[in-house]
């Protein structure tokens, strides 16, 4: 009986287990011509603030910052989106969102890592995992894991983009002078 028991579980295992594992598969991004726009826009939209976005955050409020801020997010990342509407949904939800806070409360942020995984689907659907660095003047550094998912077209430009930042701004003490 026990026999029969562990055939059935068996059986009905095995699908469950191809199912997990084929869902999705892992992508090399040095030749996966999809991951290469994913893969530049988190790193520009997660390393830093550089020096140019430093200079552009220190701006008093008002139409020259403003316009400072949207050529310098177009030069970044509208060469990378499908349309208008995914480049303005990507740019009013991160954009320099992660290195204007991280500027803020004086951290430096850096992608150790990407791990890609593309879904079975008939899409271009991307997983992704990073391993970002943070780190404050004169503070260790830290590493938290970030996940989110990028959706292409055919031309390999990104439709939708995901950042799942978990608890990063968490991460950041509320007070400015520790």
């Amino acid at each position: 009986m026990k026999r029969i028991h562990y055939k059935a579980f068996s059986i009905a295992l095995f699908p469950i287990i191809l199912l997990l594992i084929g869902c999705t598969e892992k992508v090399d991004e040095k030749t996966d011509e999809y991951i290469q726009a994913v893969d530049a826009v988190l790193h520009n939209a997660l390393t830093g603030p550089d020096d140019t976005l430093k200079d552009i955050l220190e701006l008093k409020e008002g139409n020259e910052r403003s316009t400072a801020l949207t050529e310098y997010e177009d030069s970044l990342y509208k060469d990378y989106f499908a349309s208008e509407t995914a480049y303005n949904d990507f740019i009013s939800r991160y954009g320099t969102v992660f290195m204007t806070e991280s500027h803020k409360n004086n951290y430096i942020l850096a992608v150790e890592n990407i791990e890609y995984e593309r879904t079975h689907s008939k899409e271009n659907i991307y997983n992704f995992s990073i391993q970002l660095q943070y780190q404050k003047e004169g503070k260790s550094q830290e590493v938290k894991n970030i996940t989110g998912q990028a959706d292409l077209n055919d031309e390999q430009k990104i439709d939708r983009m995901l950042i799942r930042v978990n608890d990063l701004w968490g991460s950041f003490p509320k007070d400015k002078r520790e």
